[in-house]
């Protein structure tokens, strides 16, 4: 059962995605067989800043998610607590101004279990979506 898949955001990297039978070797230059759940076309924007993010598909949000998903369970895999990796760098820092306070805590504990159901991500991408107006809204005030 494959859960991940997008293409774009580490360009030249190699990946292994592994499903319940195996482990599959995975060039992001090879054409892959198995179509993703969630397919986008993922903006060439490799460490985005808030602002890029206000720019970004609900489709390339989502891969950027799934993409900071991924990183942090393979850190996690690696031995590293969770400590371990916000004390190098957070990566929820570039998402929190745009994300609800409600909806915030179920980002954070989606991407530390791994969680992709549609149901959480719909309702993540819910968030971000009311999250990017406000910000918007509250930068157009401070420039008036």
């Amino acid at each position: 059962m494959m859960r991940n898949g997008f293409r774009g955001l580490l360009i030249g990297v190699e990946i292994t995605l592994s499903v319940k039978w195996g482990s599959i070797y995975k060039s992001l230059f090879s054409p892959w067989s198995y179509p993703p759940k969630f397919q986008g076309s993922m903006t060439k924007i490799s460490n985005p800043t808030t602002h890029d993010l206000l720019s970004f598909s609900r489709e390339d949000l989502t891969a950027y998610i799934f993409s900071l998903q991924d990183d942090l369970q393979n850190q996690l895999e690696s031995g590293l607590t969770m400590d371990n990796i916000l004390d190098k760098k957070d990566p929820f820092e570039i998402l929190e101004p745009i994300l609800p306070q409600e909806v915030y805590p179920i980002l954070v504990l989606a991407m530390i279990n791994n969680i992709r159901s549609e149901t959480v991500i719909e309702a993540i991408m819910d968030g971000f979506e009311k999250g990017i107006k406000d910000y918007q809204s509250n930068v157009e005030n401070t420039n008036e």
